[in-house]
């Protein structure tokens, strides 16, 4: 008895015989599709083939990266941490971490991380900055201010960095202050929209 995928099979395979016989040319849209396709599927099969040995640790921080800004955050902290065990005194790789618990609401293993990093580099910019957003994320502004104004104390030629704390003043109803930062920021930025929406907002509140 013949079965049905033996039926199916046949009619493929008469199809494709009158296609060939009458040399009736695929559409060039169905052609390129069918080869995008195949293209995937190969770069699919050989992605899920390659395990985190084969990466080398420069390659592997580059794939951890990606994963975090990806919103991968569990499998950027496998990484982070492999990557940790490795190097232990890397400042960068525990900032790195603390942002991926950060993106994932970790706070109390962010703020770890962090202090780890400054432990190492006790005068870097970026993790006091990195500081104050994990406090700005849990509502705590003062705290938040500190870290930002020792950041900026560090560094205070990037603009982003007085946009951050005249927000954490804007949350704490200092509005005058808000004001300064944003003012700040424009100087370095003077055609950010941003920071003038937001200085318009803080000097309509001293209204």
């Amino acid at each position: 008895m013949i079965t049905m995928l033996e039926l199916i099979i046949f009619a493929a395979t008469v199809i494709l015989l009158i296609i060939v016989l009458r040399k009736l040319p695929l559409e060039k849209e169905v052609v390129k599709k069918l080869a995008k396709e195949a293209r995937d599927l190969d770069h699919d099969e050989n992605a899920s083939a390659k395990s985190e040995e084969d990466y080398e640790d420069e390659d592997l921080l580059a794939h951890a990266d990606k994963l975090a800004q990806d919103g991968q955050y569990a499998k950027a902290e496998k990484l982070y941490i492999k990557l940790i065990t490795k190097d232990p005194q890397s400042a960068s790789l525990y900032n790195k971490l603390a942002l991926v618990y950060l993106g994932n609401k970790e706070y109390k293993d962010a703020a770890k991380a962090l202090e780890q990093a400054l432990q190492i580099e006790p005068d870097n910019d970026t993790f006091y900055n990195n500081f104050g957003l994990l406090f700005y994320q849990q509502g705590m502004y003062d705290e938040a201010v500190e870290s930002y104004e020792k950041s900026l104390a560090i560094n205070n030629k990037v603009a982003s960095r007085f946009m951050n704390v005249g927000l954490a003043y804007f949350m704490s109803k200092k509005y005058r202050k808000a004001a300064d930062a944003y003012e700040k920021a424009l100087i370095l930025e003077p055609h950010n929209e941003e920071y003038k929406r937001l200085l318009a907002d803080a000097e309509e509140k001293l209204k």
